[in-house]
Formats: C-alpha cells, structure tokens, sequence
C-alpha cells in the first residue's frame, strides 16, 4: 500500500535531501499505534499480503497476473568503494532509465545480514571436512571444533535477492484486452478449481515482455561486473518463505506448482465440489508455516523469531546542483556500520518507474511557497524537474523497509536490536527512520521480498542513479558458494575459498608479501584445507592429494606433523618432510627415468637441459657459446651410451653384493638366479616380469647414467668430432674441455648427486623437501649453489606430477600398459606443486625455465603452481603474466605498492588497501588481510578478505623458528592434539614469540650466551606447559572448571 508523502522544510543553508519525504510527529505516531491496535484486534490474516498466485515457465505471476522473477546477487567482482559505486550505478541507469520512464517495472532488491545463521552455515561446511577426513581415515577433531567456536564470532552471512516485477501496465489495451479474452476462454473450458493454483492466469505478452526486462537487467549489471542468478520460480518460492522463516534456510522443502506433476489427494466431499484437490494447493498457504502473532504494536512473531519493523521515512542526503560536493551514501556504509553490531537484519527497497506528472501537485505548492525556509524545498522539485526535462535521469519512486528479529520471546534484546538499527540508518548519509509503521505485521511483511508489489514505508522520488547507487548489489562478490576455507571479509562477511579450484582451468597462485606478514601462514591453511577438500575424492577412491612442496626452512613442518598426526599408524607413510642434505641417505641421480626405461621421457629432458645448463655457466656472463649445443647433444647420448640395445653400447652389469638387502634379496625371494655381470637393465626387466615394480624400478636405478659418466660419454667419436674444435673463449680450452673441468667440479663437490639414488619417497602423497640446509645465502658460488637446489629439488618433489599418459607410447612394450595406468592416475589426480623462497631464484634464468616449463604443462596435466616470494619481479614476466591467483599480503615500500598495483590491474579501492591496509595479523586476533585476486570461470574476482584460524589451527600451522621449536618439543612430550590444546590455552594469540624474547632477553642481561639462552628459555615454556607450573598454571585452572584433573603430562605441583 502506498502512503502519501509530505515535505519537510529544512532549516537555512541546509541541504535538502533527493528525493525529500516525511516526518511523523508525535500526534501521527498516537494515531498510527491506535491504528496498529485495531488491527491487532482484527487479526488480518497474514496470508493477505501475498499476492503470489502459481507460476509459468516465464516466472511466478500474481492473482493480477503480474510477473515476478527472483534474482540472487551474488555481489561485485571487483573491490569498490563510494566513487566506483557512484560511477557504476550512473552506467547502470543509462542501461535501465528506459525500462523505468514510466510506470509497470519495478525493482525490489532486499539484503540480509545474519550473524547467528552462520553458525549453521559453518557447521554444514565443518560437516562435509568431517565426512572427507572419514573418508581418508583421519582425524582432525580439534581443529574442526575450534573451527566451530572460534568463526562465528567473527563471520557472518549475507543474502541478497533482487526481485524483478513487469506489471499488467505494460501491455496495450489492446494487447490486455486479447490476453483477458484468451484468458476467459481457456478458464471456461475448465471445471471449477476452487482455491488451487490456476495455471491459466499468465499471459504469453507480458510472460514475453517480462523475461525480456529480466535478461536487459541482468546484462545490465554483468556489464559492471555484478554476479546475478536467474533463480527458477521453485527456487525463488523457496529463497521467499526462507526470508520469511530463518530458521528453514538449508530445508528440503519445495513447492507445488504447475511445473510439477500435482499432488495426490483425496478430496473431503464425495462428490467433490471442485478439483481443488486434484491440483496444486495454493502459492500463500505453501508459503506461510503459520499465522502471525503479534504480542504488542510494534512486534510480530513468524516461526521461531519475533521481528521489529523499521521505515525509512527520509532517504539519506546527497549532493545535488549548487552543493557542495559530498559522496552518495552506499549501502555498504549502512552494512559495515552495523557488522560490528553483530545482529540480524533485513532491508528492502522498492524502486518504481514514475508517470511524467508524479508529485506535479507538489511541485506547483512548492513554488506558491518559494519564501523563507521553503526555498530548500523549491530547489529539490526543480532539480527534479530538471533532470528529467534535461533527459539527464530518470525520476522513480522509492519505499524502503527495514527488520530485525531476535529469539522468540527475547523481548528486550529485539528492542535493543531495533534502536540500534534505527540509529545506524538515521546516521546513513542524514536519512530518517521511524519504528511506529501502523500495523506492524504489515511493515515486518513489506522487509520481504517478493510477495508483492507493497510497502508500508513512504513513497519517495529522487534520481534513478542515485537511487541505485543506495542499493546492496555492490557488496563483495565470492566465485564460490562453498569452499574448504573460510575467509572473512572485511565486515565479517563469510568467503568461501575452494582449494581444490573448481572453475578454474589453469592454476598458478603467486603469493606476494615481505617476512612476517601471514604468506607462509597462508600457504600451510591452503594446502590443510586441500586435504580436506574434494580434491581427495577421486575417480579411485579418496585419496590424499598428490601435493609436493619445496620449503627453505621449516616453515610448511607444522603442516606436515598435522597430517601425520591425523593420519593413522599404518598411513604415516603418506606425508613425508625431508630436511635434504648432501649424504648418502639423500645421494639423488638426475638421470633416473621411468621403471625399466631406458630413454628420459620429455619433461624429464627439459630438466637436464636446465640442470646441466647451470652447472656448465660461468658465474658471471652469458653461457658458454656451443654448450648449449653441446648439452642437447650428450644427454640422448649418454642413455644410448649405457644402454643395453643398439650397436657399441656399455650397458652398466649387476653384481652380486652392490646392493644386497635391496635387489639381490628380492632375487632370492623371486628365486631368480641372473648371471653374473648380467646389464642392470635386464636385472630391470626381470623384477617386471615377476610383477615386482618397486624392486624394477630401484634396478632401474643402477642402471641409468650417472652425471659423472658424462665425462666417458663425451669422449665418444659423434660428441668429440662435433664439439671438439669449437673454442668459445679467448684461449685455446674447448667447448669440451670446458664440459669436462665443470662436471668435474661437480662430482667433486657434491659427491652425492653422483651415485644411484638413495632417498626413496616411497608412496609418499605429501612431500615437502626442506633445502634450507644446502641453499646458502649469499653471492657467487653460494648463489649458484642455491639455484641448483632450487632445480633439483623441484625435480624431486614434482617429477610423478608431469607424467603424460601420451608418453606412455614411448616406453618399452613390456611396461606400458602398467606405466600407461599410472601415468593415467597421475593425471586425474588432484597435484599442487608449491615454492617458497622464490626470491632467491631471482636472476637466474634455467630456474625460471623450468618452472615457465611446468606452468605450460599444468593445466593439461591437472597441476596446481603455487610460489611465494617477497616481490612482484621475482617471478619473471612469464610467471606474472600467466599467474591466475595472487595473494598480496603486503608491499615493503611505496614504489613496490605501485608495482603491484599496475601490473595486476587492482582497482582504486584495491590499490588503498594495497598502500596502507595490509600490515600482517591484526593484533584484535581477527585474522591476517590480503588483497586476492583470481580467475574462475573466465572471469576475474578481486577481494579484500582476512585469513582468520583459531589459536589451535596457529599453532598447528605456525612458521615462527621459535614456535616451531616449541611446539616440537611438546608434541614429543605430550602427542600433538594435547600440546596444541596446552599451547592455545596459554598463548592464544598462536605465538610464543614475545615470551621467548623476554625471557632470552633477561637471560642474556644476566650473563648468558645468546644462543645457550634461547635453548634454555624453550626447554623452560616447554617444561611449565607440560608440568602445569609458571605460565602452565592456567591450564590446570582450565583443567579444573572443565572436570579434566588427570589431563595427560600433568604432574602434582
């Protein structure tokens, strides 16, 4: 119902608000409570106020035979703030003013903020990380109930819907008068129907008109990057009664309607009066649980939940000609004023195309009275008036509602809710709002969406941009619906994160940020959260994802002894962390291939080349002229060179006693008897045959090339004569000469990189190799030192991740249907392959093309790419330019802020937070922000989410050295899920690290050595923490009022 609105003369110099409207005074608030009585006492029935009748393929239609169509906005894909709101709402008018310069359209969007749903929100997504852990036969429990505590204090979540509405105003009369005359033919041929839904009340016209207003508004808002969902008429019945009933959200129900065959019922009278009962029961009594109850004037009980209605009476001020220039209020200013709140609430704004002559009655009063106080009030119809001769904008009528709602009976905490949100919207840009709205059911039903075309609040006119730029479709906007990871926005808004990537064709993750700013923290919640992602359901079974992570330091540790400690006993193989080191347990040969190969599939070639490239190049300048050559040339050379077919080949011959607890064992268990000095290959060849894989494979080793045999295999009469004049310095060494002096350092230095391999990652799912120990830092040697671990390493830990069932053809026929099945696997399985410390990679260019190399492959063969580094240019431009996820986590400096700014394209409000926002974990515990942006779908996200995890999952995950060391120590005294619950109870911020160093610090002031002193600080928290004592005390506090005296490790004080 509309209500007649009245001006309000504004006092002088003030600026009046466009579009003006009402104030109710005390005499008309004593009124409308009277009027709100009687209509308590005459009980209208809540059913009354939907005029909702039956659906058609083209939407739902009412009992006037208007079209509705319920749209869920799923938010902005880009981060924007006032201006950005303010451009895009004047684009989206010039798109939409033509659907709305008269009346028969109407727009009604509603938004809804709901702390206390995500609770079950965040239970549900807990829920299906508890079945995939099942599944995998692990247990994560504390984490998960952490998870359950800890988010729902700080999230929340939002719903937005955009009901669409075409009006029986848009036809002719002639195209009317056709559809009513269709209308009553095809109804007379039709028994009586009673109150069942009649399919019939639509129109082919307006049913055509209507989907084509539909589609011109969702292309509207696509072009400004705004996500909108065309529900179907089900879906949208059901998003309707769940804003009516909270509590159903997440339900099974579903409608009947003419889109389903009807329902089976037997009619109460024989004969029946009608066929009501052999059709669809009507749209209000499937939509309404039950009637309303109303226990005062202003409060209305639905379901479980009493609710307060609010009306905006006057819209929030904006700038209009001759004022000063002052930012349009967004609605995301209302929204993040009332997030700290923490309480429910709805709002929904009716926006309606306006006769040419709307409010000219008002208009020519205003200029009887252009005097005094009244010359605000003359000023805002001329500008009006204005506007719309100048074709500048288009002039609609806009009603507003608003509700809260709290337990059923929770009196006082509903009032305080309602004033709370009645002053939020008073300081929302100047605007005005009243609880006292008559009939209180009326206004609560007017805050829903899509059940008519009414509101109780007060019509006001006003500009179509600025109208829209009030409106909730620019909140941010999630590429997923439901994710393993939950980030929260900057307003408590849940954001859902799917690590196992859905949607996205191709993955490469750059993660930008100094030390100390939350990246590694990041990275180990991301690769959790994979394991407990789809991404472990395979075509196979669940399965832990293939994940391999090059670490330098032990930064990823935490989220390996995570999973272990998940893991049961007999999967512990499953994730393994190798601290890497040049001995003999760890002795790895480059040129290993596929069990029983004798020739390097193709990726495995292109490491080589990069490798032994490295190796080759001086340390300063370009590589040597020909070597390149040289490389390609003696790596096909050397496989043939020890091979065991083809014409002069030296295959390498087993031995009894080279390895006798691995092979010669097996061919005692296998009863095989070789000959001696019989070609390693054929050793090979016999374990597969006997169906011995493993033990072929670690045959396969012995008989593969080492890189020292590259000094035999140059000597051969193909690789001398071709190389062996060529002389690419000044003197007379020559290019051999120059292979031969640098493999040589080689061997020598790293003598463990020269033998069969060693470091067996057996059926590891999870490898994370730590190089920290033989990556230096530093220059020359050091640096080169780096780059060729970097290398090797990554060859370690992705080498199974590039297999390509194509290659399959490439092997020896006796192994290929078994490495064709596993090549297979290997593809269909979910691989992420992560590196840290990329910074240090910086410069070197065979690093940057074997990972540009593997960025090319990956999305053929299912690989996800993450790397981490402390600036945007050590990544390379192929690197930056292909990346298809960045987490920004902070910039050092002003110049490096640009940087990333530019190259990424952020938008302006993005680039704010990037130059001053992004600072590491907040002190408050809410989490660590960063800037994310993504491609999903083929189209690009931009979000300005927190990372947020409780103390337990911190100190799972922490990176911190002093942390780490910490938690070591009490997982060996106490087991991991004791200690974790210890360490969060004590340091609930995740961090030990402030303790430490005051206590290192009195220590050292009192004498002591430094590092004596940090050794003897942990070893004191770790001995307080176990035994209850010092800062332990508070666990036995705890201990206590939870019943749990006999906790494990505790000892008597």
């Amino acid at each position: 119902m509309f209500r007649r609105p009245s001006s309000q003369a504004s006092a002088p110099g003030e600026t009046p608000s466009l579009p003006l409207a009402r104030r109710r005074g005390a005499l008309g608030e004593t009124i409308l409570k009277g009027i709100a009585s009687a209509s308590l006492l005459l009980k209208r029935d809540i059913t009354s106020f939907c005029d909702l009748a039956t659906c058609d393929r083209n939407g739902i239609v009412t009992f006037g035979g208007d079209y509705l169509t319920i749209v869920r906005l799923r938010g902005m894909r880009r981060i924007s703030s006032g201006p950005e709101i303010k451009a895009s709402a004047a684009r989206l008018r010039l798109a939409l003013s033509s659907l709305f310069a008269a009346p028969g359209h109407a727009l009604q969007f509603s938004y809804a903020a709901d702390p206390e749903g995500v609770q079950t929100t965040i239970a549900r997504n807990l829920e299906e990380r508890r079945t995939i852990a099942a599944a995998l036969n692990a247990e994560f429990e504390d984490i998960f109930s952490e998870r359950q505590r800890v988010l729902p204090a700080y999230m929340r979540q939002e719903r937005i819907w955009l009901a669409l509405w075409t009006r029986t105003g848009r036809l002719s009369s002639q195209e009317d008068r056709q559809a009513k005359a269709a209308r009553r033919r095809e109804l007379g041929a039709l028994p009586p129907i009673g109150d069942a839904q009649n399919p019939l009340l639509g129109s082919l016209e307006l049913g055509t008109i209507h989907s084509t207003f539909v589609q011109g508004v969702l292309q509207a808002f696509a072009h400004e990057a705004v996500q909108a969902e065309i529900l179907s008429p089900e879906d949208g019945l059901r998003a309707i009664r769940e804003e009516l009933y909270p509590e159903t959200i997440g339900g099974e129900w579903t409608p009947s309607t003419p889109l389903r065959t009807p329902p089976d019922r037997v009619p109460d009278d024989d004969p029946p009066r009608d066929v009501a009962d052999l059709l669809w029961p009507p749209l209000r009594e499937q939509l309404f649980r039950d009637d309303a109850f109303t226990p005062d004037f202003s409060t209305v009980r639905l379901g479980t939940m009493d609710w307060t209605p609010l009306e905006l009476t006057r819209c929030p001020e904006v700038p209009h000609a001759g004022a000063p220039l002052t930012p349009i209020p967004s609605f995301t200013e209302l929204a993040s004023r009332l997030a700290g709140r923490r309480m429910p609430w709805r709002a929904t704004a009716l926006i309606e195309g306006t006769r040419p002559g709307y409010m000219a009655w008002k208009d020519m009063i205003a200029t009887f009275l252009k005097f005094g106080t009244n010359l605000p009030i003359n000023a805002a119809f001329a500008e009006l008036k204005g506007l719309r001769a100048r074709q500048e904008d288009t002039v609609v009528k806009l009603r507003m509602a608003f509700a809260t709602s709290a337990p059923a009976g929770e009196t006082e905490t509903l009032r305080v809710r309602a004033s709370r949100l009645e002053q939020a919207v008073q300081a929302w840009g100047g605007a005005s709002a009243s609880r006292v709205c008559g009939d209180p059911l009326a206004g609560v039903m007017s805050s829903v969406p899509g059940l008519a075309v009414a509101s109780t609040a007060p019509p006001s006119a006003g500009p179509l941009a600025q109208i829209l730029a009030m409106m909730p479709w620019a909140r941010p906007g999630t590429p997923w619906r439901d994710g393993a990871m939950l980030f929260r926005a900057a307003d408590g808004t849940l954001v859902p994160y799917d690590p196992s990537g859905s949607g996205r064709e191709a993955v490469l993750d750059l993660f930008i940020a100094p030390s100390r700013r939350g990246k590694s923290m990041l990275a180990n919640a991301l690769l959790l959260n994979t394991v407990l992602s789809p991404a472990a359901m395979t075509a196979q079974g669940p399965r832990i994802p293939l994940i391999g992570k090059l670490d330098v330091g032990d930064s990823s540790s935490g989220f390996v002894d995570m999973v272990l400690a998940g893991l049961r006993a007999e999967d512990q193989h499953l994730a393994l962390h190798v601290p890497f080191q040049l001995i003999e347990e760890h002795a790895v040969n480059i040129f290993d291939t596929e069990t029983c190969c004798r020739m390097p599939l193709d990726y495995h070639v292109t490491f080589l080349r990069n490798f032994l490239g490295l190796v080759c190049k001086p340390l300063e300048g370009p590589a040597f002229e020909s070597m390149n050559q040289l490389i390609d040339a003696i790596i096909p050379a050397a496989f043939e060179y020890f091979s065991d077919h083809g014409p002069s080949v030296q295959p390498k011959v087993w031995r009894p006693g080279i390895d006798p607890h691995g092979v010669d064992a097996a061919l005692t268990r296998h009863r095989l008897a070789p000959e001696r000095d019989t070609p390693w290959w054929q050793i090979a060849d016999l374990f597969a045959e006997a169906g011995d894989m493993r033990m072929a494979h670690r045959a396969t080793r012995f008989a593969v090339p080492t890189i020292g045999d590259l000094i035999r295999v140059v000597r051969e009469p193909r690789i001398r004569i071709a190389f062996e004049k060529v002389t690419p310095t000044s003197g007379n060494e020559s290019t051999l000469d120059i292979f031969r002096r640098y493999i040589t350092h080689f061997v020598d230095k790293y003598p463990t990189l020269n033998r069969p391999t060693q470091l067996d990652l057996g059926d590891a799912r999870i490898t994370v190799l730590d190089i920290s120990r033989v990556a230096p830092e530093g220059l020359g040697e050091s640096q080169r030192q780096t780059e060729l671990m970097y290398l090797l390493g990554f060859h370690v830990i992705a080498r199974n991740f590039f297999l390509d069932p194509d290659e399959a053809r490439n092997v020896p026929a006796h192994v290929r249907t078994w490495h064709r099945r596993r090549f297979e696997e290997f593809r269909e399985s979910f691989k992420r392959i992560e590196c840290d410390e990329f910074q240090r990679t910086a410069g070197a260019p065979h690093i940057q093309r074997q990972f540009e190399e593997a960025a090319r492959r990956a999305a053929k063969l299912n690989v996800r790419l993450g790397l981490a580094s402390q600036k945007l240019d050590d990544f390379g431009e192929y690197l930056i330019s292909h990346s298809t996820g960045r987490f920004i986590l902070g910039a050092p400096d002003e110049k490096e802020a640009k940087a990333i700014c530019d190259r990424f394209q952020l938008s302006p409000a993005a680039r704010a937070i990037v130059e001053t926002g992004l600072n590491g974990p907040r002190p408050d515990g809410s989490g660590a922000p960063l800037i994310w942006q993504t491609r999903v779908h083929h189209e690009v996200y931009e979000l300005f989410v927190l990372n947020l995890m409780g103390p337990i999952e911190l100190w799972a995950l922490s990176t911190s050295p002093k942390d780490t060391a910490l938690r070591r120590r009490l997982y060996d005294a106490l087991g991991t899920a004791e200690a974790r619950r210890r360490l969060a109870t004590v340091f609930p911020r995740g961090t030990a690290e402030d303790e430490i160093e005051r206590r290192e610090t009195a220590r050292v002031k009192s004498g002591q050595d430094a590092s004596v002193a940090l050794g003897g600080v942990i070893e004191e928290l770790a001995r307080e923490l176990r035994d209850g004592t010092g800062l332990g005390t508070v666990i036995r506090q705890r201990d206590d009022e939870a019943g749990l005296t006999n906790a494990p490790g505790m000892m008597d004080a």
